[in-house]
């Protein structure tokens, strides 16, 4: 019995070996087959990324909305599809042929479940936001917000961020406990017949590594390895292995500050990279907006309405001398002259819609929609540039008709016209002029708008650096403002006298003669008084509206702009922490020059031979091993030219941030100077407009009259491109000096994009004054030293300090009406007809004006001329 017991007690530990074994294999197989998920490794994946960019945002200029680094479910790009288990693309049939695993079975093995799915999401134009015409409207509010869901490009870079700290995390992994587990399962077949064994091995490996921040080094390995023998010699158990090995360098690859430079890299440069990705925004942003964008394509788009405006007058100028022309009134080479022009309008009509059709097609890629989509241009920052009422367009076609009606048909003459369409004529001019009594009430209306604003402007007073300027400008306008008053009060009064002439002719129709009946209708009342009322209120608006368009100021000096941005750009931040970067890796190659000295430590733990316990150690068995291993520095070549590019690369990097700071300095130069000159350009353009319009009725009156000699059909023609031009002009400096504004404030990196593409701080008036503040307490915020010490009072003039190398006797805007010249606006007094003073080609601010200039509009009666009381 007590052999007995002794047996089955050495049993017992037998049988709970081949348990334990059993439960290793099964978890081996287990481990092999399955290892943690996709989906597991995915969520990890972007859980540590989005860790590490939320730790960077330690400041709003680089503050980046929230987002998953998937394209947006509402987007062309979104994939409703198991991002790790997709379904199967389309392929290219030709391309198919060369795909090597096609002649192999059980290619789509396990893949065919997923089905298959178009490339393209194909849903995604049931969540655009639409019109109720099913078109997508291209607004400033939604560009941004359409090209951050739909943007190739954006979403692009958007992915190399994401990318930049992905790569991040694999160095940080670098210092963390990195454990391993080996296992393997062996089937052994040795020997033959009686001496044959057969032997199922279970080998495992299992530890850790650890690399410390200091340079050293820790493996921890536990190797066993379990025996079964199934030849009737027992159960056997391979005896179990620590190995324990630590090395800590004290010369070459020491120090935190070497060995974690390459992690240091890394982790500023995902900063770096997020303030790149917020750059990046508002540089998209401006992209989109500004004149290569949404404000170039109004550009575009107001060109075109302003031509369709011109063929407008020429078609009507082209029927009333088709008209005259059977009348005998006019040649058939000044009819000639009108068609051509006419037809060249056209022309460049219809070119100027392909363009912005292109143009548009062009802008939706860069949204990322398709060109085919159908849009919508939001024209509502054109409403500005609307300077005349529609009215008045209106009123001007159908007097004309009336002009041409009472002309008669089939050639009647004068006399023959009936006495009932004469006096349903004279009824239609009396609604005519009763309308455009209203458009001068609007006008007057206006008016006091206007002289509200000038006199909050005025109270406001003048500061900065342009006070000068600004008041001159301020007082022309106020002067103009009383000018206009006079006009449109003027006006009124002829609209009531000319409404009594019309009603008298009414009254004594029954008695007048026919032929003397037309001629006061049709030549005086319709043909001058009336196109006299339309002149005068067509100019007034010209002139009052097209100072209503504001430019948004920057009150900001030059040396003011230039230290705010020099203390917000991100790409100058980066540079100069470049630069340190570039200073460290000198210290790191400097390292590598060194030999190599380390204390290394090594254990090997190991069981008793004799003992079949599994991890019972025996120190009869085990081995401890310390000491110090030197390597000398002899052959240090590779290292020797890693330092010396170092150095090299250091030096550059210097060189690199005072090329940074010096481009920034000269970009905001740029973009100031751009500011100074759009807004004298539109100054000037202002008057340009003034004076076209004016050219335009007095060619247009003139062309009533035909003075003998005079070339009114070529003074007309000249007159309506003129004034073509002028308009295009005017929104197109309008376009540039936004376009430099946009620019300014994206050199400076204060421009606060919100997840909706909204610029949101646009509007804040303490943005700029905040800044300059910070950028004037703060340390210098660049190492590079100027010129010359910036003067941050903002007194310093603007065009003083911008055109400082050159050279010029006046750069002052001189406004036409400032010359030394008659007054360049109406009405013109009785001795400036009698001079021959009319708005002529040759005055300032005009294209082509100057002494010699051509002649403008012939000098006859002015619709302006103060008429006798």
């Amino acid at each position: 019995m007590g052999e007995g017991r002794r047996q089955r007690d050495a049993e017992k530990p037998t049988a709970r070996l081949r348990r334990l074994a059993r439960i290793g294999a099964l978890c081996l197989v287990v481990l092999a087959g399955g290892g943690c998920t996709r989906s597991y490794y995915r969520d990890y994946a972007d859980q540590d990324v989005y860790r590490i960019l939320s730790k960077r945002v330690l400041d709003w200029r680089w503050r980046v909305p929230e987002r998953k680094v998937e394209a947006d479910p509402k987007s062309r790009m979104a994939d409703p599809s198991n991002p790790n288990r997709p379904p199967i693309p389309g392929d290219d049939p030709a391309s198919r042929l060369f795909q090597v695993s096609s002649a192999f079975p059980f290619e789509y093995h396990g893949w065919k479940k997923r089905g298959t799915a178009p490339i393209e999401y194909l849903d995604w134009q049931k969540k655009l936001p639409t019109e109720d015409d099913d078109r997508v409207k291209l607004g400033r509010d939604s560009i941004m917000n359409l090209a951050i869901v739909n943007s190739r490009e954006y979403q692009f870079n958007y992915e190399d961020l994401y990318l930049a700290a992905l790569n991040l995390t694999l160095a940080q992994f670098q210092f963390m406990v990195q454990g391993f587990s080996q296992n393997g399962v062996f089937f052994q077949h040795l020997g033959n017949f009686r001496n044959n064994s057969n032997q199922l091995q279970l080998a495992s490996a299992n530890g850790f590594n650890k690399e410390f921040m200091t340079g050293a080094q820790l493996l921890v390995d536990l190797a066993n390895t379990l025996v079964f023998e199934y030849s009737g010699k027992g159960f056997h158990v391979a005896s179990p292995n620590l190995a324990i090995n630590f090395t800590q360098p004290l010369l070459r690859g020491a120090w935190a500050r070497i060995v974690t430079q390459a992690l240091s890299l890394q982790e500023r440069g995902v900063l770096y990279a997020l303030r790149d990705f917020a750059h990046y925004r508002r540089v998209f942003y401006v992209n989109l907006i500004a004149s290569n964008g949404y404000l170039g394509l109004l550009t575009q788009l107001q060109s075109i309405r302003n031509q369709e405006e011109n063929l407008k007058s020429l078609e009507r100028n082209l029927q009333m001398y088709e008209a005259e022309l059977q009348g005998g009134y006019k040649t058939v080479l000044e009819r000639d002259q009108v068609a051509q022009g006419y037809q060249q309008s056209q022309l460049i009509l219809l070119q100027a819609e392909a363009g912005l059709q292109t143009q548009l097609d062009t802008y939706k890629l860069t949204l990322g929609l398709p060109p085919e989509l159908k849009v919508r241009l939001d024209d509502s920052a054109l409403e500005p540039f609307q300077l005349n009422d529609v009215k008045l367009d209106e009123l001007r076609a159908s007097n004309d008709r009336l002009y041409l009606g009472l002309y008669g048909k089939n050639d009647i003459p004068d006399s023959e016209i009936p006495r009932s369409t004469l006096a349903a004529a004279a009824r239609q001019l009396q609604s005519a002029l009763t309308e455009l009594s209203t458009v001068n009430t609007k006008s007057f209306a206006e008016l006091g708008g206007w002289q509200s604003k000038l006199d909050a402007e005025r109270k406001k007073g003048f500061e900065g650096p342009d006070d000068k300027e600004l008041k001159a400008i301020f007082e022309r306008k106020t002067k103009l403002a009383g000018d206009l008053k006079v006009v449109l009060e003027e006006t009124r009064l002829s609209l009531q006298d000319d409404h009594d002439k019309v009603q008298t002719l009414i009254s004594g129709l029954d008695k007048a003669k026919p032929e003397d009946a037309v001629k006061t209708l049709r030549d005086d009342l319709v043909n001058k008084e009336f196109r006299s009322r339309l002149s005068e209120l067509f100019v007034a608006q010209n002139q009052m509206r097209v100072f209503l368009i504001e430019l948004k100021p920057v009150d900001l000096s030059v040396e003011q702009a230039i230290a705010i941005a020099l203390s917000n750009r991100l790409d100058l931040k980066n540079a100069l922490a470049q630069v340190t970067d570039a200073w460290r890796d000198i210290e790191v190659e400097a390292n590598s020059l060194r030999g190599f000295l380390n204390f290394q430590y090594s254990g090997n733990l190991a069981a008793a031979p004799s003992h079949s316990t599994l991890y019972r150690f025996d120190a009869s068995s085990s081995i401890h091993r310390m000491g110090l291993t030197f390597d000398a520095p002899i052959n240090r070549r590779a290292e020797r030219n890693a330092y010396r590019t170092a150095q090299i690369t250091f030096q550059r990097a210097r060189r690199a941030y005072m090329a940074a700071r010096d481009q920034i300095v000269q970009q905001i130069r740029f973009d100031m100077r751009q500011i100074l000159v759009t807004r004298k350009q539109f100054d000037i353009g202002r008057e340009q407009l003034i004076t076209t319009s004016r050219q335009v009725e007095e060619a247009e009156y003139a062309l009533q009259h035909d003075p003998e000699g005079r070339p009114v059909t070529l003074n007309l023609l000249n007159a309506l491109q003129l004034l073509l031009t002028a308009r295009n002009t005017l929104i197109g400096t309008w376009v540039s000096y936004e376009t430099s504004r946009l620019n300014l404030y994206r050199d400076f990196d204060l421009m606060d994009i919100d997840a909706n593409g909204i610029w949101t701080n646009e509007n804040d008036p303490q943005l700029l004054p905040t800044a300059l503040r910070i950028a004037a307490s703060a340390p210098a915020a660049s190492l590079a030293i100027p010129a010359g010490p910036f003067d941050l009072s903002g007194t310093q003039s603007r065009e003083a300090s911008l055109f400082s190398d050159v050279k010029s006797t006046d750069r002052n805007l001189v406004v036409p009406d400032e010359a030394e010249s008659p007054s360049n606006e109406g009405p013109l007094n009785d001795a400036e007809l009698e001079n021959g003073v009319a708005p002529p080609g040759g005055a300032p601010g005009v294209p082509g004006g100057g002494p010699g200039a051509p002649a403008g509009p012939p000098q006859t009666p002015s619709p302006f001329a103060t008429r006798p009381q």
